[in-house]
């Protein structure tokens, strides 16, 4: 038997993720690893490893998970996208924090600012309107994956801040499985000029 389990040994099906977020330019990448680091300076020696440079986001929505997505998700997506009209803001992130249940998953988050509110709304009313079901869910904690599987779960603690600079937003594809490559850029979209 497999490691998946499969009788045959055949390797587990790739499972395709869409969704929309927030990319980080290339000094606010420095920044974020930086703030991962410095935590991980006060702490002991962990299990796991930082997040790529290359996979660094903010989720602003999760479109679902197929083997396949559908095309009309993926047209409808970005059709909702094109709608939306928010100006340009900025996001503030300085408190490191632990997500997950049964893994240690370090996360650098900050306050849900009324223009990223706007955005993340606007984006759910467009795509709503196409007929794009979101998935459920606890509700939008902003927040950057630094670290997952780590030794320790940390408790909430300040950090210098990292401020974000935020001119534009994009759909993901993140491909899971053997061979996977990771996430794949399916759209672009500029935030207005303020």
């Amino acid at each position: 038997m497999s490691a998946s389990g499969d009788l045959f040994g055949a390797p587990p099906p790739r499972r395709h993720s869409l969704f929309f977020a927030l990319l980080p330019d290339a000094a606010t990448v420095a920044a974020l690893r930086a703030a991962r680091q410095a935590l991980e300076a006060e702490l002991p020696p962990q299990r796991g490893r930082g997040v790529p440079d290359g996979k660094l986001h903010l989720t602003l929505h999760w479109l679902g998970e197929w083997s396949q997505p559908p095309q009309a998700t993926v047209d409808a997506a970005r059709e909702a996208a094109a709608a939306v009209r928010v100006p340009r803001f900025s996001v503030t992130l300085d408190t490191a924090d632990c997500f997950g249940r049964c893994e240690a998953v370090w996360v650098l988050r900050g306050a849900a600012s009324p223009p990223l509110l706007a955005l993340h709304g606007t984006l759910a009313t467009e795509l709503a309107q196409r007929r794009v079901r979101l998935s459920p869910g606890s509700g939008f904690a902003p927040h950057v994956t630094l670290r997952r599987r780590a030794s320790v779960r940390i408790v909430p603690r300040p950090l210098p801040p990292v401020h974000w600079p935020v001119g534009d937003f994009a759909l993901l594809e993140s491909v899971r499985g053997p061979g996977s490559a990771g996430y794949r850029l399916l759209g672009r979209w500029p935030l207005q000029a303020g």
